[in-house]
């Protein structure tokens, strides 16, 4: 299924609400006001999950409806010192090699299918965004996506198969997704699971420098009539 977009007028918007998928992930923007989030939230709920992230002081906090299920802090990382040096840490150790995901090893991703989704097809999810995987022969042993992106902007994640995880293969693969983003001149965001160290360790080995919490709300699906 397709996310939803609302707004009071599309030619002159005063307030626009944008859900991402597959995450349920809500942004708003404009002039909104309580009622009109609640209406909003009504909607999206009979689909399936809403969930919406914000920084400590954002004032849409302030209009969300009561019954989130789920409050998490996630960790936003920004503003990389271009002192690390990432050539150095995206070297990969004897026996493995790097490569530019295409459409073979998109298919072959453990977040292949999430990618696709996100950027609504293979062809968009290649052309909105970058990744990398770290390879043994063809097996990949860990991969880093970025993107899609937008204004500018494009954020990283990485994952690595559980028998391979502790020999430093996340940050290998992250700091050459990390290093040709920034090529191509995107400002490079990270963004984990407060609870997540090891990810979080990526980040600042990666040289993030400015960490701030994240707060996620998660609302359920209504229940069917």
């Amino acid at each position: 299924r397709a996310g939803h977009i609302y707004t009071d007028d599309p030619a002159r918007p005063r307030w626009g609400a944008v859900q991402e998928l597959p995450f349920e992930t809500v942004f708003l923007g404009g002039a909104l006001d309580t009622a009109t989030v609640a209406a909003i939230w009504e909607a999206l709920q009979r689909d399936g999950e809403v969930s919406f992230g914000a920084l400590p002081g954002n004032p849409y906090l302030a209009l969300l409806p009561p019954g989130a299920d789920d409050d998490a802090l996630d960790l936003d990382f920004s503003d990389r010192d271009p002192a690390v040096d990432l050539e150095a840490l995206a070297r990969p150790p004897s026996g493995l090699h790097l490569a530019r995901i295409d459409h073979d090893l998109l298919s072959r991703c453990q977040w292949g299918a999430m990618m696709i989704d996100m950027a609504g097809g293979a062809e968009q999810a290649l052309m909105h965004g970058l990744g990398y995987c770290l390879l043994r022969g063809e097996t990949i042993v860990s991969e880093a996506n970025a993107g899609p992106a937008a204004n500018g902007v494009i954020e990283l994640g990485t994952i690595t198969h559980p028998e391979q995880r502790g020999r430093g293969y996340a940050t290998i693969v992250s700091a050459r997704t990390a290093l040709e983003c920034e090529r191509l001149g995107y400002d490079t965001r990270w963004n984990c699971a407060k609870d997540n160290p090891a990810s979080a360790a990526i980040a600042r080995r990666l040289g993030y420098r400015s960490e701030q919490e994240f707060q996620l709300l998660v609302w359920p699906k209504s229940p069917s009539e």
